[in-house]
C-alpha cells in the first residue's frame, strides 16, 4: 500500500551524513529540515549540497525546509548544567552580578513585558518550572515548583506575558537570504503571530527566483486568535505543539491542533505536526503505544506531514523513527474516513475539474491519479481532497517537484515534456513502470494542463499494459 502522509525529518548530529539521509529516504522520509535555532549557516550548506546530490540519484526528490530560530529566548551557552531543586531560589536574569542565589543567564530577556508576580516561567519546552516571585529590568526572582537540570541554549517561556521581537529577526533575514542563494524549497516562520508577520516573509522573498512555500508555525495564542487569516496568506500551517503546550493550556492542545489543521483544509492550505511524536525514541529502540495512537490520530485528521525534531538530530535511532512513523502512517491510512473528494472548493473551472477527477477515481476504481504539471497547482488541489489512490504528479520543472515533496498523496516526479502530448504520456508511463514498478494492466485518471494556454485541456482514463 502507498504511504500518504509525508515525513519530515530534521537533520542534527546523529544524521548529518548523506549515508544517513539516504537511509532516511529509503524508509519513507521526504523532506529534510533544517532547524536554524541550532544549525549554523556551515551546516545548511553542507545539508543543502547532500540533498541536490541525492536528487539526483532518487525517483522522488527530497524537499529542504529552512526553519528560522524566530524571536525565542533560550539560555544562554553556558557549559555547566545547573540543577534545580523544588522550592530553591534563582535569579533569571541577563547578566551575572553578586547574588547569594543561584543565577540563570537568559538572552533577550529585556524584551519580555506584562511579568506579574505569581507568573510562570517554563524551561526547556516545560520541563521545569518556575514561578516569579518579584521582578525588575534586568532580573527576576523566582522560586523551582519542578526539580530538574537545565543546561546552555534551552527554550524559556514566560507564558502570558508579551515579546516585544519581530517575528522576522536580522538573523532569520540572514538564514532566509542564504537559504534562497541555497534553493530551500520551504520555510517555516517561527511564531507567526499576525498575518502582518506572514506578508513580511512573502515581501522579503517576493522577488527570489524560486519562492519557497510558507509554513507558518503556530506557537502561541496570539497566532492562534489569528489563524484564519494566518492561513489565507500562507501556504501552509505548522503545528508547533511545544511551545505552543506552554503558552497555553496544554490540555487544550488536541484540540487546537485538530482546529489548525482543519482551518489549513478549509482554506486549501497544507499542514504539519511536529513535536514530540516519538520522543521516546531519542533513547529508546521502540515508540510508546501512546506515541503510536498520537501520531496515528495526526493522520486521522487529515495532516500532509509529520515532522520529527530531536528524534532524528540527537537521538540514537533515527532510522528506526522515520521507519516507525512511515509503518504507524501506512497503517492509519487505511481508515475510511481519511478521504476529502468534497474539500475543494469550487472557486473555478480548475478546482471542479481537481475534484471531479478525484471522485472518478473512486468511480472508477482506478488505481492511480496522474497528473502532469508545471506549477504543481493541479497536484495540489487534488491533494486536498486526500485521493483513495497514489497521485503520481510529473512536472518539467525541478522547483516544482521539490515542493509537492511535502503535500499528501503525491508522489513527485521529474519529467521533460514533449510537445507531442502522446509521447510524453508515454514516457510518464514508462517511468512508472521501471521505477515504481507498475505492471499489469492498471487503470489510470490522467489529468493534464500543460499542452495548451489553459489550466486543464485533458482528464481521461487510460490503461497501462
Amino acid at each position: 500500500m502507498h504511504k500518504r502522509t509525508k515525513i519530515i525529518a530534521t537533520i542534527g548530529p546523529a544524521s548529518k551524513s548523506e549515508a544517513i539521509i539516504h537511509k532516511l529516504y529509503q524508509n519513507g522520509m521526504n523532506v529534510v529540515r533544517v532547524n536554524m535555532s541550532h544549525a549554523s549557516t556551515n551546516d545548511l550548506i553542507d545539508i543543502s549540497k547532500i540533498v541536490s546530490k541525492l536528487n539526483k540519484k532518487v525517483s522522488s526528490s527530497i524537499g529542504l525546509m529552512l526553519d528560522t530560530q524566530g524571536p525565542e529566548i533560550r539560555t544562554s551557552n553556558f557549559t555547566e548544567n545547573i540543577i534545580l531543586k523544588t522550592g530553591d531560589l534563582i535569579e533569571v536574569c541577563s547578566v551575572h552580578k553578586k547574588s547569594k542565589n543561584k543565577q540563570l543567564l537568559v538572552e533577550n530577556l529585556s524584551y519580555v513585558k506584562g511579568l506579574k508576580v505569581g507568573g510562570k516561567i517554563s524551561l526547556d519546552n516545560g520541563q521545569i518550572d518556575l514561578k516569579i516571585k518579584k521582578f525588575s529590568k534586568e532580573r527576576i526572582l523566582c522560586s523551582v515548583v519542578d526539580s530538574g537540570e537545565i543546561t546552555g541554549k534551552k527554550h524559556v517561556n514566560f507564558p502570558g506575558a508579551k515579546l516585544r521581537l519581530p517575528t522576522l529577526t536580522l538573523k532569520d533575514k540572514r538564514d532566509i537570504k542564504k537559504g534562497l542563494e541555497l534553493g530551500i524549497d520551504f520555510i517555516a516562520l517561527s511564531f507567526a503571530r499576525t498575518v502582518k508577520d506572514v506578508k513580511e516573509l512573502n515581501s522579503f522573498i517576493e522577488k527570489s527566483k524560486n519562492k519557497p512555500e510558507v509554513f507558518a508555525k503556530i506557537e502561541e495564542q496570539q497566532g492562534m486568535d489569528n489563524i484564519e487569516g494566518i492561513s489565507k496568506n500562507c501556504d501552509g500551517l505548522l503545528v508547533a505543539r511545544g511551545d505552543l503546550g506552554i503558552e497555553t493550556d496544554m490540555t487544550n492542545l488536541p484540540y487546537l491542533q485538530r482546529k489548525m489543521v482543519k482551518v489549513a483544509l478549509q482554506n486549501g492550505k497544507k499542514s504539519i505536526v511536529a513535536t514530540q511524536l516519538l520522543e521516546s525514541m531519542i533513547n529508546n529502540p521502540h515508540p510508546t503505544r501512546a506515541e503510536v495512537s498520537d501520531v496515528a490520530n495526526a493522520v486521522y485528521e487529515g495532516v500532509d506531514a509529520l515532522m520529527l525534531s530531536a528524534e532524528t538530530t540527537v537521538g540514537k535511532y533515527p532510522v528506526k523513527c522515520v521507519k516507525y512513523l512511515h509503518d504507524i502512517a501506512k497503517n492509519a491510512e487505511r481508515s475510511e474516513t481519511l478521504h476529502f473528494e468534497n474539500n475543494i472548493k469550487h472557486i473555478s473551472d480548475w478546482h471542479t475539474l481537481a475534484s471531479t477527477s478525484v471522485k472518478l477515481s473512486k468511480r472508477v476504481k482506478a488505481d492511480a491519479i496522474v497528473v502532469l504539471t508545471r506549477s504543481g497547482f493541479t497536484a495540489n488541489l487534488i491533494s486536498l481532497a486526500r485521493p483513495r489512490v497514489p497521485v503520481y504528479a510529473f512536472t518539467n520543472n525541478k522547483e516544482t517537484q521539490n515542493k509537492l515533496s511535502v503535500a499528501s498523496s503525491l508522489e513527485n516526479i521529474f519529467l521533460n515534456f514533449k510537445k507531442d502530448h502522446e509521447k510524453t504520456i508515454s514516457e510518464a508511463f514508462n517511468i512508472l513502470k521501471n521505477s515504481f514498478n507498475l505492471r499489469g494492466n492498471k487503470k489510470f485518471i490522467v489529468i493534464s494542463g500543460v499542452f495548451s494556454d489553459e489550466y486543464a485541456d485533458a482528464i481521461q482514463i487510460r490503461f497501462l499494459k
